[in-house]
């Protein structure tokens, strides 16, 4: 038999934590399982079967457990369970943001509540520094795993390092810790590498909610164009002691609108001067991308002091941070009620556009949609509220021809614009010489039924494939 070398076992099996592990963690660490129940976007008047998820959190306030947002989104039925007990305990989620990649989960037991303690937040880990992770095992017995920190990223609000582990892979909220205080949770781990959503991000989400209110991390705004070539830099008036990006586009109602002008050159944001690919050096993490600074690092409403070069002067300004609210953002994540709004219309199967619904389908019409969900954070909604597509096709003798027709963005319907799912229901009033006309962008056939037999053909498609409702547009009730 061979033998494996000490130092290769320890880091490949898990360390139980000792009898003399600090009390603090027993009483801070919890397991979080849910129940959770999405609706089932390719038939939407349903819901998906119910899915079990586990994974760790960390309490931050008495009787408040921080946890990764995707664990409890949708989430039917929320419990935590503590290290050495098979018990779990009702809880229920308190706040969560989908683009901080946080939620709270409130323990509703009262028992539980008084037994536990949060833990302090501590400063931010740097490039090679070392810190345990802990886990609840299958057991619930503690387990502690270590970490190392490669290298560091910023995604939008988030803020995450890369990670050498032991811990085994499909981590997901784990609690690194320090000096017993919190440096991150963890984002996820595949092999011997993870990454870890860094303190920075959890102290904005928890600073931001102190108040009782929250204002969300801010939205993007800004195109921009990094000042990588000569010509470039000559076009724009940049001397060569001078390093920053262009801007080339303000989105109105933005950061930046009513303040920079486009051909602008932002050198500085908020103290941090930029290089000539629009990224900064952090005092922590090294070069990160400037996006961070506008939307990572403060909350909407929150000023920062640029520093601009425009039209061969340098200028000081001030840009108030500002959140893409739901009424300014065309795909929104998600629906507010996680229901669809949804219509069937003729066995087509139409919904608007949200970046929840998989579209790794590799077509015309799925290119179309990835293109409206990548471009929707910089740009302005203009007419359309909603992207408004077929999903795909109930097939019946009424659609023959379009039984493939899916990612099709619908243009009209009986001649009028559709800018939102509520469109289609009002164009449905109004048919043409008798008939109801559907165009689709880049499509070279209509999509015609007719108007009087309509309501039979939904009728027997409902039947046939067990739609029970055939609408549900905003506002609807149930």
């Amino acid at each position: 038999m061979r033998r494996v070398a000490p130092l290769l076992l320890a880091l490949l099996l898990p360390r139980l934590a000792a009898a003399e592990d600090p009390a603090q963690l027993r009483a801070a660490l919890v397991d979080v399982n849910v129940a959770a129940q999405p609706w089932d976007q390719g038939s939407p008047w349903q819901k998906q079967p119910v899915q079990q998820r586990s994974g760790q959190g960390v309490v931050v306030e008495p009787g408040v457990v921080l946890t990764l947002a995707r664990l409890v989104t949708d989430a039917q039925l929320v419990e935590v369970s503590v290290a050495n007990s098979a018990r779990r305990y009702p809880a229920r989620v308190k706040h969560m943001d989908l683009a901080a990649g946080l939620a709270l989960v409130e323990v509703t037991d009262e028992g539980l509540r008084g037994q536990l303690a949060p833990m302090k937040i501590g400063e931010p880990a740097r490039l090679d520094d070392e810190f345990d992770l802990y886990q609840l095992g299958a057991d619930n017995m503690l387990q502690r795993y270590t970490g190392r920190v490669v290298s560091a990223s910023a995604e939008g609000a988030r803020l995450l390092l890369r990670l050498n582990t032991t811990l085994p892979a499909g981590g997901d909220g784990q609690a690194a810790v320090r000096d017993g205080k919190l440096l991150g949770l963890v984002w996820g781990t595949r092999g011997q590498e993870g990454t870890l959503l860094s303190v920075e991000t959890i102290r904005r989400y928890l600073d931001d909610l102190a108040d009782g209110s929250y204002a969300g991390p801010p939205g993007p705004g800004l195109w921009v164009q990094p000042l990588l070539r000569d010509d470039l830099r000559a076009y724009y008036g940049v001397a060569p002691e001078q390093h920053g990006m262009a801007i080339t586009r303000i989105v109105p109602g933005r950061t930046g609108d009513g303040v920079l002008k486009e051909n602008d050159v932002l050198l500085a944001i908020d103290g941090y001067d930029l290089d000539d690919e629009g990224r900064f050096m952090h005092e922590v993490h090294g070069r990160l991308d400037s996006d961070y600074i506008l939307r990572g690092r403060r909350n909407a409403g929150e000023k920062v002091r640029a520093k601009v070069l425009r039209a061969g002067k340098v200028e000081e300004l001030e840009l108030e941070l500002r959140a893409q609210s739901a009424a300014q953002t065309l795909v929104p994540d998600r629906f507010a009620s996680a229901r669809p709004q949804y219509l069937v219309v003729g066995g087509l199967v139409l919904l608007p556009l949200t970046r929840d619904q998989n579209f790794s389908r590799r077509s015309p019409g799925a290119t179309v949609l990835r293109r409206y969900t990548e471009r929707d954070g910089w740009d302005p909604k203009g007419e359309r509220k909603q992207v408004v597509f077929v999903d795909h096709v109930l097939a019946d003798i009424a659609n023959k021809g379009f039984e493939t027709l899916s990612c099709a963005v619908v243009e009209s319907v009986n001649g009028q614009r559709i800018g939102a799912l509520a469109d289609v229901a009002r164009a449905l009033e109004a048919p043409q010489e008798g008939f109801h006309v559907f165009r689709f962008e880049g499509a070279e056939s209509d999509f015609v039924i007719p108007a009087g037999k309509l309501a039979e053909i939904d009728k027997r498609i409902a039947r046939t494939y067990r739609v029970s409702r055939l609408s549900c547009l905003e506002g609807d009730e149930g």
